[in-house]
């Protein structure tokens, strides 16, 4: 007598398995997308506190280019370093309106793993913040 598996058996098996690939690969993507996302918030969430220190020593807030947030850190004008975060993000603050506002926006750098990924947010004072994840309000 043999033992064995019948085709229907490994059949089942089989349609098990894709089910939950089908259903356990986005989910798993999704996962990696809010990690890349969580990162680059904390790194904003560091500058916007900066941008808040700037700004009650000096009366004004003020824009950042990438070039200063990758170089030296005391060379920029926050005095902060992000040199760590650089290696995955281009970090900018622009749209600076004075002692009212600013965006921050962190672009993952081409080659990397954060690539095709934008994070931004608005602060302003009189406002709420908004984020956005690739141009989608959060």
């Amino acid at each position: 007598k043999q033992r064995g598996f019948t085709l229907v058996e490994l059949m089942i098996v089989v349609i098990i398995i894709g089910i939950m690939t089908a259903v356990g690969v986005p989910l798993y993507l999704g996962y990696v997308k809010d990690a890349k996302v969580s990162s680059a918030k904390a790194v904003i969430s560091t500058i916007v506190n900066a941008e808040k220190i700037y700004n009650q020593r000096y009366g004004t807030f003020t824009a950042v280019t990438a070039a200063e947030f990758e170089g030296d850190p005391t060379a920029n004008p926050l005095n902060i370093d992000v040199r760590d975060a650089t290696q995955n993000w281009t970090l900018v603050v622009d749209n600076v309106v004075a002692d009212t506002s600013f965006d921050v926006t962190a672009t993952g750098k081409v080659g990397t793993d954060y690539e095709g990924t934008t994070v931004k947010l608005e602060y302003s004072k009189t406002a709420d913040e908004v984020w956005y994840v690739d141009g989608v309000a959060q």
